[in-house]
């Protein structure tokens, strides 16, 4: 599965100019609605071949990316504290992990899975039936 395959996934693309892995982002909240709208929020930014005076990679183009779900069938979240980073983001199908989910729920071909990989803080999968992407420029708390 593609960024390119979920409403606003190339507008994600175009701001960050490349397929953004999410790596050290930080999920800035998560709602779970179980009969309507969730949404998983998260700082990401593109990490650039430029250091900073103190020899730190430099961070360009940083968004708050907003991924609205409806329809979640299945999740698994661990390790929520006051700072949640995550090693990565992966996008795919639910039938590309294989096997039932959690609860033996039967797959659909369409369901959509984010994998949120482990680093520091809340980590886990969420399942749903549909997904969409938006973002805002800038770092939590900027106006």
């Amino acid at each position: 599965m593609n960024y390119s395959d979920v409403a606003g996934g190339d507008a994600l693309l175009n701001w960050f100019g490349e397929v953004p892995s999410f790596h050290d982002a930080e999920i800035v909240s998560l709602s779970l609605n179980s009969a309507g709208r969730s949404a998983l929020k998260i700082h990401g930014w593109i990490m650039t071949d430029e250091r900073s005076s103190d020899g730190h990679f430099r961070l360009d183009r940083h968004a708050v990316v907003t991924f609205s779900m409806t329809g979640i069938t299945d999740l698994r979240l661990d390790g929520f504290s006051s700072q949640n980073v995550i090693a990565g983001l992966i996008l795919r199908r639910a039938s590309d992990r294989g096997g039932a989910g959690q609860h033996g729920l039967p797959q659909d071909e369409d369901d959509i899975e984010i994998e949120l990989r482990p680093c520091y803080g809340m980590d886990g999968f969420i399942r749903a039936k549909t997904l969409e992407i938006s973002f805002e420029p800038g770092q939590p708390g900027e106006d």
